[in-house]
C-alpha cells in the first residue's frame, strides 16, 4: 500500500501525527479498527467567577450572602461541561482519537514499510527509518505534546516516549530492538573472546537497514533522518553490546566520504558501506598524538601523480576487520601551521604496505575490534585523496561535533540501562528480611541518578534537535560529550556498588557496562580538552 494511502486511511493531524479520522474508525489490513472511542474536545471553564461561584466582596449588601454562597457550593460542587460518551483517557486527545500501539502493527499480515511507503518484501527490515526531507513525518515533534518524556515514562527505555521522536520512529525502534536481541546478544560473549565480531553479522545489518542510515538515498545511504540513526545508536547501547562499531562506520567515516568525496568514491563505496560488505575506519590517533590532532607524524608526499603513505596509528576502531580506512596525513610540511597541512586519504585493505596490527587488549568494549596500523611506503593514487589537499584538518572540525554528540548519545543511554538493571535488582535482592529497594539510602541514590540522567537526557535530546537543523556549534557539542560521559561513569559506579559483591562478577550486566564506560571521557577528544574547548567559548569575542 502506497504511503498516500495510508495517510488517506488513518490521517495526519495538524502536528504531523498520525491520527485517527473523526469520520470513521478506519479498517486495518486483516479486519479491525482503530480509534472507536471517540473523544469530545474539552471547553475552558473560564475564570472562578464564571464557574458560579460567588465572593463576599462582590455582594454589595454584605458578607452573609457570600457566605451562604460558599455554603451551597461546598454541597453542589458545579457539574463539569464536559460530555463524556465513555472513560476518559488519561492524557489529552487533543480533538482526535490517538492510533493505539502502533509498534504492534509491525506483526500484522502485509503490514505496511509505512516510511517508505512500500510493502515489506520477504528478507526485508519489518520497519524502515522515517525519510529525512525537512518537515516529514512531523520532524521530530511527532505527537509532541501526547508523548511522555523520560522522568514521566514507567521506564527510561521504554518504547513510545521523547517528543523528538514520532510513531514512525517507534515502529522503527522495534524493529531495531529485535534486530540486537535476535542478531547480537545470543553471540555477544563468543565475541568478546575473539575480540572482534563476525562479518556476518555486518552483512545482516546492512539487510535489516541499520547501516548508512542518515546517508540519503541518491548517494546510496538508506534515507532515514537523524533521529532514526540515533535510535541505532541507543538500541545497540540497551543491548549491552558494545562489540559491532556500526555508529563510528555510519555516522562518523560514511559522513566523511558522503560531504568531501568525489562522485567516483561515493559510488564506490557509500552503497557498499550501507550494505555491510565494506566496513569503514577513521585513523586520526597516533602512539604520539591523541586529541592533539595537530601533532601527528603520519606523512604522505607527492610521487608523480601518487601520493607515498608512511606512518602508524593506534586505538583504531573497526581497524582489523575495516575494508576501507580514512587516515589523516600531514602533507604539507612547510604550511604557517600543522592545521592547514593536513590532508585526508582512503587506504584500502590489500595495498602493498598497509600493515595491520594486533588487536589491542582492552578494559572494556572487548567484542569490538581495535588495532593499530601501520603504512610503509603505501603507494596511493591521486584519486585515494579524499577531498582537496591541505584541507584534513578543516575537515575534521567539521566532523567533531557529530562524533561527540554520537559519543553523548551513547553515554546517556548507558546511563538509562544501568538505572533499569540497578532498579530491577534492589527490587529482587534481599538484605536483613527485606528488599534492599525498601532501604531508604539506596531510594534517595536511585532519586538522585534518575533526576540527573533525566536532566541530561533533556540537553542531549536538544542537541539532537539542533544538529537535525544543522545549528550544532563545537562548544555545546563539547558540553554534551564531556556532562553525558562523566555522569555515565557516575551512574556506572553507584550501579554497582548497589549490586554489592554481585555487581563485580562478569556475568552481570553492571559489570560490563561499567568498563565499557571508562573510555567514553577519553576518545572523542579527551573531556580535558572538551573543558577547553567551552572556556575558549566563553572568553571568546563574540
Amino acid at each position: 500500500m502506497a504511503k498516500q494511502e495510508f495517510k488517506n486511511l488513518v490521517g495526519y493531524d495538524s502536528e504531523g501525527s498520525v491520527a485517527a479520522r473523526g469520520d470513521a474508525p478506519p479498517v486495518l489490513p486483516g479486519g479491525g479498527r482503530l480509534g472507536e472511542v471517540a473523544a469530545v474536545p474539552v471547553q475552558a471553564s473560564g475564570s472562578a467567577k464564571a464557574s458560579g461561584a460567588v465572593f463576599a466582596g462582590d455582594d454589595p449588601v454584605g458578607a452573609s450572602r457570600g457566605k451562604l454562597a460558599r455554603r451551597r457550593q461546598a454541597r453542589e460542587p458545579p457539574r463539569s461541561r464536559v460530555r463524556r460518551r465513555c472513560r476518559p483517557s488519561r492524557r489529552p486527545s487533543h480533538g482526535c482519537t490517538r492510533v493505539p500501539q502502533l509498534p504492534a502493527l509491525v506483526g500484522l499480515p502485509g503490514c505496511l514499510a509505512f516510511a517508505a511507503g512500500r510493502e515489506v518484501s520477504a528478507g526485508r527490515a519489518l520497519a524502515e527509518p522515517p525519510a529525512r526531507a525537512a518537515g516529514r513525518w512531523g520532524a521530530g515533534a511527532g505527537e509532541g505534546r501526547d508523548r511522555l518524556e523520560t522522568p514521566s515514562a514507567k521506564k527510561l527505555t521504554d518504547i513510545g516516549i521523547r517528543r523528538i521522536f514520532s510513531s514512525e520512529h517507534d515502529i522503527f525502534r522495534e524493529s531495531v530492538r529485535k534486530f540486537f536481541q535476535e542478531e547480537v546478544i545470543p553471540y555477544h560473549a563468543e565475541w568478546e573472546k575473539a575480540g572482534e565480531v563476525s562479518r556476518e553479522l555486518w552483512e545482516k545489518a546492512g539487510k535489516q537497514g541499520l547501516l548508512g542510515v542518515n546517508i540519503a538515498e541518491h548517494h546510496g545511504g538508506v534515507g532515514g533522518d537523524l533521529y532514526s540513526t540515533a535510535v541505532t545508536w541507543e538500541e545497540q547501547v540497551y543491548s549491552n553490546c558494545s562489540g559491532p562499531g556500526f555508529s563510528l562506520h555510519s555516522d562518523i567515516v560514511m559522513p566523511y566520504i558522503v560531504k568531501y568525496g568525489s562522485e567516483e568514491q561515493i559510488k564506490r563505496f557509500i552503497p557498499q558501506m550501507t550494505s555491510g560488505k565494506c566496513i569503514g575506519a577513521l585513523a586520526m590517533t597516533e602512539p604520539g598524538a591523541g586529541s592533539d590532532v595537530q601533532g601527528i607524524r603520519t606523512n604522505a608526499k607527492k610521487d608523480g601523480s601518487d601520493w607515498i603513505l608512511n606512518g602508524s596509528k593506534v586505538f583504531i576502531t573497526n581497524g582489523w576487520l575495516s575494508d576501507v580506512v580514512i587516515v589523516v596525513a600531514v602533507t604539507n610540511h612547510e604550511a604557517h601551521s600543522p592545521a592547514h597541512g593536513i590532508s585526508l586519504f582512503l587506504v584500502e585493505n590489500g595495498m602493498k604496505g598497509f600493515i595491520k596490527g594486533q588487536k589491542l587488549q582492552k578494559m572494556g568494549l572487548k567484542a569490538q575490534d581495535t588495532a593499530e596500523l601501520f603504512f610503509e611506503d603505501v603507494r596511493l593514487p591521486a584519486s585515494a585523496l579524499l577531498g582537496e589537499e591541505n584541507r584534513g584538518f578543516y575537515y575534521l572540525m567539521q566532523e567533531l561535533p557529530q562524533e561527540r554528540l554520537v559519543i553523548a548519545d551513547l553515554a546517556i543511554s548507558a546511563s538509562e540501562f544501568m538505572f533499569e538493571e540497578t532498579r530491577n535488582y534492589v527490587k529482587e535482592r534481599k538484605a536483613f528480611g527485606k528488599t534492599v529497594a525498601h532501604m531508604q539510602a539506596v531510594q534517595h541514590k536511585l532519586a538522585e541518578l534518575k533526576t540527573h540522567i533525566c536532566v541530561t537526557r533533556a540537553f542531549v535530546d536538544s542537541c539532537l534537535q539542533l544538529h537535525e537543523k544543522k545549528r550544532l556549534d563545537s562548544a555545546t557539542a563539547s558540553m554534551a560529550k564531556y556532562c553525558a560521559t562523566e555522569l555515565q561513569n557516575r551512574v556506572a559506579y553507584d550501579c554497582v556498588q548497589l549490586h554489592g559483591g554481585w555487581g563485580y562478577m562478569w556475568e552481570y550486566p553492571i559489570a560490563k557496562a561499567y568498563v565499557d564506560a571508562r573510555a567514553q571521557p577519553i576518545y572523542g577528544g579527551t573531556n580535558e580538552i572538551m573543558k577547553e574547548l567551552i572556556a575558549r567559548d566563553i572568553f571568546r569575542d563574540k
